[in-house]
């Protein structure tokens, strides 16, 4: 029975969902993820949030970290919680974007700095976890974050950072000061 337990959750935010941060909060804190498994019991349900805490650079890559926190529901009625579960996931890809559409990596000014960098878009590639005895793999996250201002402006300087292939280890650097993380 225990051999059963090994499936598979897929966890997906809102394909490209829209988010703002409010006063005080990230903006990559409590992203929806959601997902299905088999127990051996038959179909299972998973409902939680993605916390970032941060951005890295490992093996050449950029990579998300963070926790999942949720609750697993199998067939049966059954809940196990799922609380601050450390993971890490590949950044597949960094884009800023204004409300029109991608912007290019050519050279910004402040004014339009203003106007374009609006929109920051993430994808995270999947992974595999191991959650309470279940083998757990996580879908691709599409996410792209509405920010204004001083973040707005802050983005522009990503498009320098990320479109001229820079090490992932200035890239995490460029996106934790963008959203305010602590590395």
């Amino acid at each position: 029975m225990t051999a059963a337990i090994i499936s598979a959750l897929v966890l997906g935010a809102s394909t490209a969902a829209a988010r703002s941060p409010g006063a005080g909060t990230s903006p990559v804190s409590a992203i929806p993820v959601s997902g299905t498994f088999d127990d051996g019991n038959g179909p299972g349900t998973f409902s939680g949030t993605l916390d970032i805490s941060r951005f890295d650079g490992r093996a050449g890559a950029l990579v998300a970290v963070g926790t999942i926190d949720g609750t697993l529901t199998n067939a049966l009625g059954i809940t196990n919680t799922v609380a601050d579960r450390p993971v890490s996931l590949p950044v597949e890809n960094v884009s800023v974007a204004n409300s029109a559409g991608p912007s290019a990596s050519a050279p910004v000014t402040t004014q339009q700095a203003a106007q374009e960098c609006q929109i920051l878009h993430l994808d995270f590639g999947g992974i595999t976890l191991d959650v309470l005895g279940i083998g757990v793999k996580l879908s691709p996250i599409s996410l792209d974050l509405t920010l204004s201002g001083l973040l707005g402006n802050l983005l522009c300087g990503l498009l320098g950072a990320l479109g001229s292939g820079a090490p992932a280890q200035a890239q995490a650097a460029q996106l934790n000061q963008a959203l305010g993380l602590n590395p």
